[in-house]
Formats: structure tokens, C-alpha cells, sequence
């Protein structure tokens, strides 16, 4: 007699009130979902199987292989790295008089960027010098941060030595600003396919020392030394030509790529592990005062030369296009292009990790009889011939040759004698092959109305 099994997962538990805890709450039912589901049907296979007394891996796979298509990529466990002020203390005792305890990470970071640097220096002694100077004469991450910072940021009034002191002290106080400076280090690392180290982005890579400089200005604007904040801000402008106010909010583990022409507002808000490539602005719309910059929610990925302008909301897992316009809120995992700015699909993972500006792969389109056409993003932006959104207005078509085979009749002779001009012929029947569709953008332009993006 056949048994019913409920839901592993079924249980009941009180809905968090907000909306991040709500979808925190999600992922990690699903997850533990998964894992009863996977347990549940290992155990079935293992009942029903008499030569084995083990489950086999297969059946494992198989129910793992069901658990993922049975519940959205956003909410399955994407295993996301930790911060490194998350992941609890390693070395209790103090390297120093007033130094805090270290992280675990942060002496694991340490240590790979000191590794890294002897290694450089060994391979290239003409830089030996400058990597003792940098790295290898330092105790600890802040102190060599601290030193980058300083050095590059100096000019003939505010001189290197008063800069370490301040940009020192406030890595060493501030643990938030010291966790999201190794945050953003290890994110250079792992979405940058150009940088080949930590200690290389440490030492060479702008737009790291541009949002770190900033952190640093952050909390001094928070601690009212605001004219401090603002010199600064007008230093990092000018050295890295990145422009952050001091009092936007930027969370931890950004990545900005290249840097140049990027401007962020005062308002302004970034969330963790959020992505910015070059020329990007996050401003606000006209004149007016107060909360009026964007706010970018977690994982979101801005391409390069993209334009967010006004207090809109960037949901989560959200990706806009290089060279868009936005204007308006973005939903979570949608993406964005144009100018101004629609969605054109829906983003699955976590955009801002994966770095993938486009693909080529796309899903089906039926425009009659189910016959699939595979396109591009770009065919949809693109479109040589303009939509007609109303069904009311004849859509003009352009003008083509006559077939070989139409017959083009002779001019006529009018009352004068004179000679009409030849009736233009007819035009071509609309394509229906696939290659007359992808040779003809007026034939196939229903299909790219008609087709279902995903990223």
C-alpha cells in the first residue's frame, strides 16, 4: 500500500517583519529544505535497494540535481564568502601598545601579501626597495595600507608623515573601516581577472586605494572633522580622478574596476559586494537638497559608463547595462540598458561576483508554429527597423528591389505624349526561412518582441 510522506521542511516558525530578514529567512529554509529532501530521498533509494546497503552516489546527485530546479537560484545557497570581521578572532594578544586583536583572515591576508612581496622582490630586485618600504618593513595590514595611502595621496602641504599618522590611527580605531578595506582587497582578487595578487592591488590598483581613502574620510566626516574630510575629497579626485563625497555609505567587498570618472554623490548608498566599473554616476537629479542621490542594494553590478540619477532604489542582484540611463527604481535581479533605461531580462546569481556584462546565450522565441530563434540583448536594443507600438498607425516598410521574377510594366504615354514613370513593383512577400529572418530585421522584428531574456 503506498505511504504519503510530508514536506521534510514543513515546519512552522514565526515570518520575520522585515523585508532583508524575510529573504534571509527564504534562503536558509530552502537550503535546509534542500538538505532533508536530499536525506529523504537518499534514505527511499537505500529501503529500496537490496544488493546495496549503502546509497549510491548517483542517487544522491540525482536528488540534489531535483532540489536545485525545485527552488530559485536566488534563494539557493550561493555560498557567499564572509567578511573578514565576521568570522571571529584569531590572535587575541596585541602586536603593539593599543593595537585590537586580529581577525583570523586578516593574518591569513597578511601573511600571503607579505609572501607575495618577497616573492616580487626576489624575481625584481630593482622594486625591492620600494616592496620593504611598502609592505615588508610593516607590522600589520593597516600600517601598510596606511603608508600607500599616504604616499600617494601627498603634495607639498600636506606632507606624507601627518597622513600616515591620521589615515594610521583611523585604520587601527575603526574596525568597520579596517574589515571592509580587506573586504574590498580580497574582492580586487577574486573578480578581477587582471589582478594577479593581493599585494598587487594593494599597491597598484586605484580604485582600491580610491574607495579606501575614502573610507578613511568617511569617518572623519563622521567624526566632525568635516574640512578634513573635504581636502581629502578634493585630493583623491585629483590623484585618482574618482570624486566620492565624504558622507556617501559604501558597505563592504566593493569592486571598482578601473575607477576613472567615477562620481558618487553625497546621498549616495552602496551595499555590500556590489561591482562599478569606470565613468559610472550615481548623482542626483537638479538642485534640490536632502536625500536625493541613488541607493544601490546588495550584489548589484553597474557597467561601465552607466548613469543612475535621483533617490531610486537598486534592488538587490540587480545589473545595469554599461551605457544606460537609469531614472527610475530597478527591481531585485532585473536587468537594465538603454537610454533611458528598461528591463531587458532577469538575472539570475549574483551579478556583482560573476562580472558578466552580456551573453550570447538566449532563450527560445515562438512567433508562430514554435519555431525557436536564438538572439541577442543587442539585436533587441539595436533594432534597425523601429517598433510600431500602436496597432492602429500602417507601419512603414522600406522600399526594396523588385524580385527577378516580377514583371515591371513599361511606361505609358500620357495625354501630352510624354512619357509616365514605370509603377514601382510590389514588395517582397515577408521572410519565413530562418536565414531570410535573420537577413531581413523587418521580418524578424515580432520574434525579438515576442522573445523571453534571461541573463
Amino acid at each position: 500500500m503506498a505511504h504519503v510522506r510530508l514536506l521534510p521542511c514543513s515546519g512552522t516558525k514565526p515570518l520575520p517583519a522585515t523585508s532583508s530578514a524575510i529573504t534571509l529567512f527564504l534562503r536558509n529554509a530552502s537550503c535546509e529544505c534542500q538538505r532533508r529532501l536530499i536525506v529523504a530521498r537518499a534514505a527511499d533509494k537505500n529501503k529500496e535497494s537490496t544488493s546495496n546497503s549503502m546509497v549510491s552516489k548517483s542517487s544522491v546527485d540525482d536528488a540534489l540535481s531535483w532540489a536545485q530546479h525545485a527552488f530559485p537560484s536566488y534563494l539557493q545557497n550561493q555560498q557567499e564568502k564572509q567578511f573578514p570581521c565576521q568570522e571571529g578572532g584569531g590572535n587575541a594578544g596585541n602586536s603593539f601598545d593599543g593595537e585590537k586583536g586580529k581577525w583570523k583572515r586578516e593574518i591569513s591576508i597578511w601573511t600571503d601579501i607579505r609572501s607575495e612581496a618577497e616573492q616580487d622582490a626576489a624575481s625584481e630586485p630593482l622594486l625591492s626597495s620600494f616592496l620593504y618600504a611598502s609592505i615588508l618593513a610593516h607590522d600589520s595590514f593597516e600600517q601598510a595600507l596606511a603608508f600607500v595611502l599616504s604616499n600617494r595621496l601627498a603634495n607639498t602641504t600636506m606632507l606624507p608623515t601627518q597622513l600616515f599618522e591620521i589615515f594610521h590611527e583611523v585604520l587601527k580605531r575603526d574596525d568597520d573601516v579596517r574589515c571592509g578595506a580587506l573586504a574590498d582587497l580580497e574582492a580586487c582578487k577574486d573578480r578581477d581577472p587582471a589582478c594577479m595578487s593581493l599585494s598587487h592591488a594593494l599597491l597598484y590598483f586605484k580604485g582600491y586605494h580610491a574607495i579606501q581613502a575614502h573610507r578613511i574620510a568617511h569617518a572623519l566626516w563622521k567624526r566632525q572633522q568635516r574640512v578634513m574630510a573635504l581636502a581629502l575629497q578634493s585630493r583623491i579626485s585629483e590623484v585618482f580622478a574618482v570624486d566620492i563625497h565624504p558622507a556617501a555609505r559604501l558597505g563592504k567587498g566593493i569592486l571598482l574596476d578601473h575607477g576613472t570618472g567615477v562620481v558618487i554623490g553625497e546621498t549616495a548608498v552602496i551595499g555590500d559586494n556590489c561591482s562599478l566599473l569606470q565613468n559610472v554616476t550615481l548623482g542626483g537629479t537638479g538642485k534640490e537638497v536632502g536625500d536625493r542621490h541613488p541607493k544601490l542594494d546588495n550584489n548589484v553590478l553597474v557597467g561601465a559608463s552607466a548613469t543612475i540619477l535621483g533617490n531610486i532604489k537598486i534592488g538587490e542582484g540587480s545589473q545595469i547595462a554599461a551605457g544606460s540611463l537609469v531614472l527610475k527604481a530597478v527591481p531585485p535581479h532585473t536587468m537594465v540598458a538603454g537610454s533611458p533605461a528598461k528591463s531587458v531580462g532577469t538575472v539570475t546569481g549574483n551579478p556583482a561576483q560573476k562580472m558578466l556584462q552580456w551573453d550570447e546565450k538566449r532563450v527560445k522565441v515562438s512567433d508562430n508554429g514554435g519555431m525557436s530563434v536564438t538572439e541577442s540583448v543587442l539585436d533587441k536594443l539595436d533594432s534597425p527597423v523601429p517598433r510600431n507600438n500602436n496597432p492602429a498607425t500602417p507601419e512603414l516598410k522600406p522600399a526594396s528591389a523588385a524580385p527577378p521574377n516580377a514583371v515591371v510594366p513599361a511606361a505609358q504615354p500620357n495625354l501630352n505624349g510624354k512619357a509616365t514613370a514605370a509603377t514601382p513593383a510590389a514588395p517582397p512577400a515577408p521572410a519565413t526561412t530562418p536565414a531570410d529572418r535573420k537577413a531581413s530585421p523587418a521580418a524578424g522584428r515580432k520574434a525579438r518582441d515576442d522573445a523571453e531574456y534571461i541573463i
